[in-house]
């Protein structure tokens, strides 16, 4: 695949880094890009079966590090609060490149930044793409004091939450894909994973629910948060949501 790596600033001066992926020189030529956006912890790199899809089916692909992840300047991750403003600037970079509105698809932390911008990009997305996104970070802290570490909200998630909104100013109860959703007007493809525990199926179904735009649901089977085999199944149900675009 040609690419070339790019760099631009946020608008706090972190410098972000992703790949931009030409389109296969035997398909028909599609101005349409689809942003690649990882989970925490990962990178663009970890994404290479996503570009690998995107690529086959003919679309121009950016794969993007958030920032404080891969070659993205260093930073605090804001669980999407500042991610998603980064989102606006790859955005803005594309449409000076010639491109048109992208297609947003993102996985855990990815899906969450791709659903808080698709909220206040109104009339400049084709479509997003969310794969296993939080309803709120308060209820993700609940969740995953729960799984990781066998302890009630109570006192310590409080405790969490107090601290990252006194200290950092990210407050759980506003990162918030549930109210997001509410405002996206594009096309929108939730999945959720059968055998999630992190983001399970009925948290990330009330995402699904509150979207007021054209909408798609599907259940990953025997899947967990973390692992996407790409298999038949899971390349049918992307491809026909995006060829229905």
């Amino acid at each position: 695949m040609d690419y070339q790596t790019i760099k631009i600033l946020s608008y706090d001066n972190i410098e972000l880094a992703g790949w931009l992926i030409s389109s296969k020189p035997d398909s028909v030529k599609v101005k349409t890009p689809l942003i690649v956006i990882h989970g925490l912890g990962a990178n663009k790199q970890f994404m290479m079966s996503y570009i690998q899809l995107a690529h086959e089916l003919g679309f121009p692909v950016l794969a993007i590090d958030l920032r404080g992840h891969g070659e993205s300047g260093p930073s605090l991750v804001t669980l999407g609060l500042k991610e998603s403003m980064d989102l606006e600037r790859w955005i803005e970079e594309l449409k000076n490149k010639g491109y048109s509105s992208p297609v947003l698809w993102g996985t855990s932390l990815g899906a969450v930044t791709a659903l808080l911008a698709g909220s206040r990009l109104k009339g400049k997305l084709k479509a997003i793409i969310a794969d296993a996104p939080f309803d709120n970070l308060y209820n993700a802290l609940i969740t995953h004091a729960q799984v990781f570490f066998k302890i009630r909200p109570f006192p310590m998630v409080h405790i969490v939450a107090w601290h990252l909104k006194k200290s950092f100013g990210i407050d759980p109860l506003k990162v918030d894909c549930v109210r997001a959703a509410e405002n996206i007007d594009c096309p929108l493809l939730i999945l959720a994973a059968e055998k999630d525990v992190r983001m399970p199926v009925p948290m990330v179904r009330k995402v699904f629910d509150a979207a007021k735009c054209p909408k798609s649901w599907w259940i990953i089977p025997n899947a967990n948060h973390e692992l996407r085999t790409f298999d038949p199944h899971f390349k049918k149900t992307i491809a026909q949501f995006l060829h229905n675009l």
